[in-house]
């Protein structure tokens, strides 16, 4: 768990905040401000319900919504928009605090937007087919075989507070990088993650995905980051993945994707999703291909390996 998660605030930014309030309102003052609401963003709206369904006097639960009938029989439903998710959301569970956004493991209430993460990171509109994007019945079904590492990043204040803008999905096994690599669905068994090994000594990266509005913000390297955590936590051997060549379809014109790929690993030429991954730690052990069905890349990827440095033989 990252430093940060469940600190309350600081008397200094107390002081800064009561400041920032009054009549001292400098530029620091005022940033300790801003960063304080963001970070206690979900806090303070659950005060605000709760504060809100005392005043009214009813007795009830704060976050459901509820109706009440005027003398003319006129109806009203009364209901908070972020009351969905701030009764499920627990500060102790977040793995990694980013601006505006918390980054935890994967829960049932987070599926329906994860599952939407996928269509907006690829860029799909309403009605495209996409044979390799997760169901929401899929996603809860990898937090039910490993729930450890399966993780969103949501966002925790603003407008869509609540629902999920990054996702990665992750398995265990013991098939070390060595071997013959998998092709994909292979690899992962089925989209439920069949192939997962509980024992395995391997962490087998599956899937990321970054909503496009949200790219540049630090939550891919948020995600990377939880996933570096939770290997060293089980005292995994390492992690490996295969990074598709998302850049080929630049080169397409000049030469093969198994060339391209070896090019990229020779820093020759820059992926943006591999050597982005090489720039991450990860080590280019060789060209992948007929992988999985991504035309973008030529269906092609770099097996991406990371061994833990903290690995205990007998841990």
């Amino acid at each position: 768990m990252s430093e940060d998660a469940g600190k309350s605030v600081s008397r200094d930014e107390n002081d800064k905040i009561d400041e920032a309030s009054g009549d001292g309102q400098t530029e620091e003052n005022l940033d300790a401000l801003r960063q304080a609401l963001n970070y206690n963003w979900p806090e303070i709206q659950s005060q605000l319900i709760e504060e809100g369904a005392k005043a009214d006097g009813h007795e009830r639960d704060p976050y459901e919504p509820y109706w009440t009938t005027a003398s003319d029989g006129t109806r009203t439903l009364h209901f908070s928009p972020d009351a969905w998710w701030l009764k499920r959301f627990k500060r102790e569970e977040v793995l990694l605090d980013l601006p505006g956004i918390a980054i935890m493991n994967t829960a049932d209430w987070h599926t329906g937007s994860a599952r939407q993460t996928f269509i907006d990171a690829y860029g799909l509109r309403p009605g495209d087919d996409c044979r390799d994007c997760f169901s929401e019945d899929d996603i809860l079904a990898h937090t039910e075989r490993f729930p450890a590492g399966q993780f969103v990043a949501i966002r925790i204040s603003g407008p869509g507070a609540g629902h999920v803008v990054g996702m990665a999905v992750t398995m265990r096994t013991l098939r070390p990088p060595t071997v013959p690599i998998l092709p994909w669905r292979e690899a992962i068994g089925d989209f439920h993650l069949s192939a997962h090994e509980a024992d395995g000594d391997w962490l087998y990266g599956v899937e990321v995905a970054v909503n496009r509005l949200y790219q540049r913000r630090g939550i891919g390297a948020g995600l990377y980051q939880v996933r570096f955590d939770l290997v060293k936590r089980l005292n995994l051997r390492g992690w490996y993945a295969i990074g598709m060549l998302m850049g080929y379809s630049k080169h397409a014109d000049k030469m093969d994707a198994r060339e391209y790929g070896e090019k990229v690993i020779a820093g020759e030429l820059k992926d943006s999703t591999v050597t982005m991954q090489m720039n991450r730690g990860f080590r280019p052990a060789r060209v992948i291909t007929d992988y999985c069905d991504e035309p973008a890349a030529g269906n092609a990827g770099v097996l991406i390996v990371w061994e833990n440095p903290d690995y205990e033989q007998n841990g």
